[in-house]
């Protein structure tokens, strides 16, 4: 079964509703591009050397005054958290941030709910943290509590007993 991009349609749906006019952009690459490469091959061509490399940030928004990097999290809130004060630190050495001029950097981690703990490890942080429901997600939490049952793990276990039987990976 093909992996479903749950984060990546997540962020997708917010900065198409938080900003449906645009001025911003999806999976951006930061952090910095060894100078020696950069004179030598140019920045662009640098860039997609260390692409591979190179941490993402699920969202940018960019305005006259304000410079957002954005992090979507369904689950697993806590990295956003740690993702976001780590990717503050690259901002000053990622040559190519599109539209950066030396706007206010605000972080942002977009959720589906609000936990007390959340907002005080966000605001402990220094990020603003954005509540964002989009009904496919009460499937998707469904779904997840039903991983952990007794049913499921039978049903898996049976799956991969017959893909052994049958050679299939």
């Amino acid at each position: 079964m093909a992996r479903k991009e749950r984060e990546r349609r997540y962020i997708s749906e917010y900065m198409m509703h938080e900003w449906p006019q645009g001025g911003w952009q999806l999976n951006v690459e930061l952090g910095p591009i060894p100078q020696e490469y950069v004179d030598r091959y140019g920045l662009g061509k640098a860039a997609a050397m260390f692409r591979p490399t190179r941490p993402r940030v699920d969202a940018i928004k960019w305005t006259s005054d304000r410079y957002y990097l954005i992090e979507a999290k369904i689950r697993d809130i806590k990295a956003g958290i740690g993702d976001l004060s780590y990717y503050r630190g690259m901002v000053p050495q990622t040559p190519d941030l599109p539209f950066y001029a030396g706007q206010e950097v605000i972080m942002r981690l977009v959720v589906p709910w609000m936990i007390d703990w959340i907002r005080a490890a966000a605001d402990a942080a220094r990020v603003e943290v954005a509540v964002y429901w989009s009904e496919w997600i009460a499937d998707y939490v469904k779904e997840r509590q039903h991983y952990f049952t007794r049913e499921y793990r039978d049903e898996r276990a049976e799956k991969m007993r017959l893909r052994e039987i049958l050679g299939v990976d």
